[in-house]
């Protein structure tokens, strides 16, 4: 039995700043004619099928047949183009790049996210999966486990990049956050 935390995914309102979990596990904007998509690959059917309802749950959903779509490493898994999402991914561009906002907060149905996208529990403890190692949305993303008291352990080498949560009081500290885990994810959650 799992005790219901007042601070995560399951107490939260689903909101687009949510979305910045999919982009610390590696998703990144289109834009075109003034508005906005969030894609992002995953591994694992259930990982597209999760997302897809996340992403229509806080209505930036796509079109039945575009929201997934067959990728070389998996499935591309796709929000529809919405000009709700250009102050999203407005946060996210400096220009040219894209790095995380300055005032970057995740929320626990953006380590919700996160988990769903590149989350796994391995041997050691659970894994938050990046893209890159070292570089600056990484880094955002140990911090924002720190402030959440998740603090972890990067990864760039084996079994990463990512954040290797640790210890039986921070899993059970993730598990309240993240909440019950989708259907299909049973077997990786918390």
């Amino acid at each position: 039995m799992s005790q219901f935390s007042l601070f995560g995914a399951a107490a939260a309102e689903p909101c687009l700043d949510d979305l910045d979990g999919v982009l610390l596990a590696g998703g990144w904007w289109v834009h075109v004619d003034g508005v906005a998509r969030l894609s992002v690959v995953v591994t694992q059917r259930w990982r597209a099928e999760a997302l897809a309802a996340e992403f229509a749950l806080r209505g930036v959903g796509a079109a039945e047949g575009d929201a997934i779509v067959p990728a070389e490493a998996g499935f591309g898994v796709r929000t529809g183009f919405h000009a709700a999402l250009n102050p999203q991914a407005a946060r996210w561009s400096r220009g040219a790049n894209a790095g995380p906002p300055v005032d970057f907060t995740l929320t626990a149905g953006g380590l919700r996210l996160w988990a769903i996208t590149a989350g796994s529990r391995d041997d050691v403890g659970y894994l938050l999966g990046t893209a890159l190692p070292d570089d600056s949305v990484h880094m955002a993303g140990g911090a924002q486990l720190s402030r959440l008291g998740l603090a972890a352990v990067s990864l760039s080498g084996r079994g990463g990049p990512g954040w290797r949560v640790t210890s039986a009081k921070r899993i059970r500290r993730l598990g309240e956050l993240l909440g019950v885990a989708p259907e299909g994810g049973e077997q990786v959650w918390t």
